[in-house]
């Protein structure tokens, strides 16, 4: 029987571009539900199909390969956390900030937020997050808040030892963080998504959007603005950044943080570049394989050369592409490199550039190269893992995404 009619369901009930997981996938994971169910074949399986919502979120289930873990794209929550400086009409208990964090897979995500603002000093009174997720397995999961090494990567982990307890079954969240969360099943595309719900002042949507072909990336923009408040917030993935460009948003310049605000912006509110360029410190300093002394140049606004550190020739980078000056970014990036050689930070930011815009082969050539530099840089491989599955290489993706795994329970702290 021919694939169609499976995609035309998995695109209607979730927006899957089959083409983002490749057939390959969609046909492995209908021969497993297809023994699961006891069916002869996959006619037999397509009738059940149409008679079983249970059975098609099973199905769901197969093709979904979440990959996640605690304060991934550390800079995104970062940024989230400064809300004294951006909201402070609505730090209150009586206005308390509203979050939405979609999809959220098994919780990290949510959690993580939380936690950011609990270390910000947010009363746990005057923030809600509302999860929301296809998979009522990964929900369960979430419910549970009971997590394992491979949630725990990087290293960063002091949060864990002021939010968990290690017990038989893994690492247990404690009850302060878990009621700052509501879970509840649906997805992007169901009618009745958060109905008669609040706009929200963040929204979390990562690593979504590149599921769905061009039309339905727009509609899911779309639906998410609909759900934005006003000069609100909405956080997108590395590669999914030149899209959101191309809708009424405005990027705010924080490195790495992928945020996108409501609206044209009346005045700047976000951290801005004075004429000569500052480096932005986010964590120490990249490691880099070649040290070299001699500076990278810029200009200042008069037009004079200007000397800066290698780390401010790195954070210049990341605002332009905050900006979705993408060219100039990657331009600063490989100025960088030729002056003061090669660098896993300076090929994975590169990579991350032509991700962003959409420049497939360049953005893996860049990650090979920050792994061969650094071959535990952990974002490397699983940007490169979700990279290779996009180009339709899935045994290269399955490899990285194990050797990831590998890296984050070999190195949990």
């Amino acid at each position: 029987m021919p694939l169609a009619k499976f995609e035309s369901m998995l695109k209607r009930t979730m927006g899957l571009d089959i083409q983002s997981i490749g057939r390959p996938m969609l046909e492995r994971a209908l021969q497993e539900r297809q023994g699961s169910c006891g069916v002869a074949d996959l006619d037999a399986y397509w009738l059940l199909l149409q008679m079983s919502e249970p059975e098609q979120l099973q199905l769901i289930e197969s093709v979904i390969v979440p990959e996640t873990w605690f304060f991934r794209n550390r800079e995104a929550f970062q940024e989230m956390a400064q809300l004294q400086q951006r909201w402070p009409r609505l730090i209150s208990a009586s206005q308390p900030l509203r979050i939405l964090s979609l999809p959220c897979s098994t919780g990290e995500e949510p959690y993580s937020i939380a936690m950011a603002l609990l270390d910000a000093g947010v009363p746990p009174s005057h923030f809600q997050i509302d999860a929301i997720d296809i998979s009522p397995q990964s929900l369960h999961v979430a419910r549970q808040a009971v997590y394992g090494k491979n949630s725990f990567r990087g290293d960063y982990l002091s949060f864990r030892d002021r939010y968990f307890a290690l017990n038989e079954q893994g690492y247990a969240l404690s009850e302060t963080v878990r009621q700052q969360v509501r879970f509840a099943q649906s997805n992007l595309f169901a009618a009745d998504l958060l109905a008669g719900q609040a706009p929200y002042d963040i929204i979390f949507c990562r690593n979504l959007l590149i599921y769905f072909d061009r039309t339905t990336q727009h509609q899911a923009v779309t639906i998410l603005l609909r759900r934005l408040a006003p000069e609100g917030l909405v956080f997108v993935g590395p590669a999914e950044s030149a899209l959101m460009m191309l809708h009424e948003l405005t990027p705010i310049k924080a490195p790495m943080a992928f945020a996108f605000r409501q609206g044209a912006p009346k005045r700047e509110i976000a951290r801005t570049l004075p004429p000569t360029v500052a480096y932005v410190p986010l964590a120490p300093a990249p490691r880099t394989t070649t040290a070299r002394s001699t500076p990278a140049r810029t200009r200042t606004a008069n037009g004079n050369p200007a000397m800066l550190p290698p780390q401010a020739s790195l954070a210049t980078a990341q605002l332009l592409a905050d900006q979705g000056k993408l060219s100039e970014a990657a331009a600063v990036c490989e100025q960088f490199i030729r002056q003061h050689g090669a660098s896993a930070a300076a090929y994975y930011l590169t990579g991350v550039i032509h991700d962003a815009a959409d420049r497939k082969q360049a953005a893996a050539e860049c990650y090979r190269k920050a792994l061969y530099l650094e071959p535990n840089h952990a974002d490397a491989m699983t940007h490169l893992a979700a990279l290779l599955q996009t180009m339709g290489d899935y045994a290269g993706a399955k490899l990285l995404q194990q050797r990831a795994r590998r890296s984050a329970e070999n190195n949990p702290s």
